[in-house]
């Protein structure tokens, strides 16, 4: 070899080592995307469906029945009221009233938190959502 064709050689060496260099440097690749969760259904069991039903049509019998009393009450109060002539006695029946008012509004308040406070269904009994076995 001679020292013109090793000078050649040496040039094209460090002409080529920038470029030996970057290609070793790949840019990192981005992280693939997170796998979504599996969809998880959570449908309560026909029973489940059935005692919340149950319980959603008691609640309504229970406003229904409280709300005909407090009318009867106030039927019944009006026509106390009416043939009253007594100033004292219209405030004891007025007094009387805003009291049977505020349990008749207690009633309907607790009939609705303790339909509320019903265990809901069992979610943890749920298994995920599987494909479909259409076509195998």
């Amino acid at each position: 070899m001679t020292n013109s064709s090793r000078k050649i050689l040496l040039g094209l060496l460090a002409a080529s080592l920038p470029v030996l260099a970057l290609a070793q440097s790949q840019p990192a690749k981005p992280a693939p995307p997170p796998r979504p969760r599996p969809v998880v259904i959570t449908t309560p069991t026909p029973n489940e469906q059935w005692q919340r039903q149950v319980d959603r049509q008691q609640l309504q019998d229970r406003q229904n029945q409280n709300a005909l009393r407090e009318q009867l009450r106030q039927g019944s109060l009006d026509r106390q009221r009416a043939n009253t002539t007594d100033p004292a006695l219209r405030n004891q029946l007025d007094a009387a009233d805003r009291s049977q008012q505020q349990l008749y509004r207690a009633r309907q308040d607790a009939a609705t938190r303790q339909y509320q406070t019903l265990p809901q269904p069992d979610s943890t009994r749920n298994a995920p959502a599987r494909a479909g076995t259409a076509g195998r």
